[in-house]
């Protein structure tokens, strides 16, 4: 729970002071790349059971590694 708790802090702090527009756009960028990376993790771990490897991919389940990898690309789409 501290991962969401920490997202939704850094969500609100890059929404403040910004029109609803702004909001709004950033919300649907962030879901469809939600969506996007989540998408990428599943294939990602069906193709490494696929061909039996044992990586260790670590704790976080797919909605973590694709909420993480959202919030770190998003935010480059607002740049410049």
């Amino acid at each position: 729970m501290l991962m969401a708790e920490g997202t939704e802090r850094l969500s609100q702090r890059l929404l403040a002071g910004h029109s609803a527009k702004e909001t709004m756009d950033y919300r649907l960028i962030f879901a469809a790349a939600f969506v996007a990376f989540l998408l990428e993790a599943i294939g990602r771990r069906l193709l490494q059971r696929a061909s039996r490897m044992s990586q260790a991919t670590g704790d976080r389940s797919v909605i973590a590694e694709a909420r993480a990898a959202a919030c770190k690309y998003v935010p480059f789409a607002f740049m410049g």
